[in-house]
């Protein structure tokens, strides 16, 4: 925090010296800091913060803001917030962003989505959660099955599994 307030960041919300419960005073936190007017020459505005710290890049139009966060080294994640349906359905197709939100924040960690950070925000084989986190911890077994009619037993004769009517094997 206080390396962005020394490169000119305006801090808006200081995180800094949060208060905490009494069991948590011996321990090590920070609140939400807001960072405003950050650029590229920060490294506050190059740097992936982890943490409640957001940094706020003021832009001239859609394809400059798009053009700065395709060229971070980072691709966690990325947000519009917009009435119009063309710059939401464009940003979602065209960011870098592992997970992408359109009027609302990044949306995980929710099981069912992926924690899909690219570039430089992943790690790994595997994202930790959504179809490849329960492909990681899931066994698949295929089972191939096919059901005869009690009347085509009966009868000697059974459909098989393409229409077709075969003679079962006589019995010994």
């Amino acid at each position: 925090i206080e390396t962005g307030v020394k490169e000119g960041a305006e801090l808006v919300l200081d995180g800094r010296n949060p208060e905490v419960p009494e069991e948590c005073e011996n321990g090590y936190f920070i609140g939400p800091t807001i960072f405003d007017h950050v650029t590229e020459e920060m490294s506050v505005g190059r740097e992936e913060v982890f943490g409640p710290v957001l940094c706020v890049k003021r832009v001239d139009n859609f394809e400059e803001g798009l053009t700065i966060m395709n060229n971070s080294r980072f691709a966690n994640g990325s947000v519009i917030y917009t009435q119009n349906g063309y710059y939401a359905r464009e940003f979602a197709f065209r960011t870098d962003g592992g997970m992408v939100g359109v009027n609302v924040g990044i949306p995980v960690p929710v099981g069912i989505f992926g924690f899909t950070g690219h570039k430089q925000s992943f790690f790994g084989d595997l994202h930790i959660m959504g179809r490849d986190g329960f492909a990681f911890f899931t066994e698949t077994k295929n089972v191939t099955q096919t059901w005869f009619s009690e009347e085509g037993e009966l009868g000697g004769k059974v459909d098989t599994w393409d229409g077709t009517i075969t003679s079962l094997p006589e019995k010994e």
